[in-house]
Order: structure tokens, then sequence, then C-alpha cells
């Protein structure tokens, strides 16, 4: 990760459905996962189901499993998410553009996910978006923190508030309100239909470059007007 610059308009984006197209890499590893485990399950449309972290999202889909089962799935899929999965994850096309702009103003950016912390830094680094991005605040294996806990902490952390926060997924709303940050709802992302819902009044980006339409000039010398 690279140094943060003094910046009073801090960027936090989601990750899944937001900076990258991750469901292929997901759905190959949860197929195997279950295959391995004798479990079938062939007509569960997952993108309805990605998003929270991987506990919960096994949970709601497929809530007749037992503990055993439940935690054998869960096993099975990170041994082979980390060899196989998440190398099918590509960016979203003008996401790499939307981050060297980004970056080139002197925006400092994070990204704020339900992914455990080494797989979303596996992505970043996969991905090659290493360069963009100041700092990951990846979630816990067991799925236990909210996105908007993880947010409020490093925004604690980071003497930060305010700010743009984009993603696709109502607790990516949640976090946004919970750290008094703008929303931008990624409307490419897989749950960007069950946000507008719910709250249809929220602020729809179409592209990932739009972000900067949302943004205020930059004073002389990097600073924000």
């Amino acid at each position: 990760m690279i140094p943060g610059p003094d910046d009073d308009t801090p960027l936090f984006f989601d990750l899944d459905g937001t900076l990258v197209d991750s469901a292929a890499g997901i759905i190959a590893s949860l197929q195997h996962a279950l295959a391995g485990s004798g479990i079938l399950a062939p007509d569960i449309d997952w993108h309805r189901f990605i998003g929270p972290p991987l506990p919960k999202m096994i949970s709601a889909a497929l809530p007749c499993l037992d503990p055993g089962q439940h935690d054998a799935v869960i096993a099975a899929y990170r041994k082979h998410y980390a060899s196989t999965g998440l190398f099918k994850t590509p960016a979203f096309p003008g996401v790499m553009i939307l981050l060297q702009r980004l970056r080139n103003d002197g925006r400092t950016i994070y990204v704020v996910t339900n992914k455990p912390q080494g797989p979303a830094e596996a992505i970043v680094s996969h991905l090659g978006l290493n360069p963009f991005v100041y700092r990951i605040a990846g979630g816990d294996l067991a799925g236990h923190e909210t996105k908007p806990d993880r947010a409020a902490a490093l925004a604690e952390e980071e003497g930060i508030g305010g700010g743009i926060f984009v993603g696709d997924g109502i607790d990516d709303l949640h976090a946004a309100e919970r750290i008094g940050a703008r929303f931008l709802l990624a409307s490419w992302g897989y749950g960007s239909a069950s946000v507008l819902a719910t709250r249809p009044d929220v602020t729809t980006i179409q592209r990932p470059i739009d972000v900067l339409a949302h943004l205020g000039p930059l004073r002389p010398g990097g600073e924000r007007s």
C-alpha cells in the first residue's frame, strides 16, 4: 500500500460487486466445496447471495445444512478460493481508469469489504490495484463484525470523517451513514436492485468514472476547495 496524502474528502470503496467482479471465482469455489461435501444445489442463483460474509451467505442460500456440513463447506471453499477462485476475479471495466484519476488528483482511497483481510489483499495485489489503495479494511473470518462497524473503526483509526462511500449493497449504505459519508450506489453491482427496492432515493452511478462528477475541485497544492 502507498502513503496516504492529506485529503479532506476520503473515498471508501466496497470490493466485491463494486471494484471487482468476483462472482465467477466465488461461485466456482462454492460449487467445488459443495461437490466435495456431497451436497447438491444446482438451482441456486448465487448472484443473489454474494455480498455478506461467507458464513452468512451460505446460511442464507442453504439454511438446511447442519453445523458440520456448514463448517465443511466453508473450509473447502476457502482452500479452493485461495488457490483458484480469487484468480478468476477481474476488475470491472473502468475501475482502473477511475483509480488512476483519483490517485493523480491526490485522493485517498480506502477499501472496506466483508471479504477476509487475506483474500482481499490478494485480489488487490493480483489485479495491480496496490498503487491506488491506501488501506484495506477486511472482514473477520467468522463474519461477526458488520461493515458499518468496520468502516467506523477505520475512520476512527485514520482520524477522518465524511467523504464518499461507493458500494452496491445495503450494508455499504449503512456503512456510509455510520461514518457520515455520502453514498453512491454502483448500479453494476450484485446488490444494487435490493438497495433501490428499499431506498429508491439513493444517488446511483452508472459507471465507475461517474464518481468524479461527485467530487469537488482541488485547490492549488492538492487541497480541495
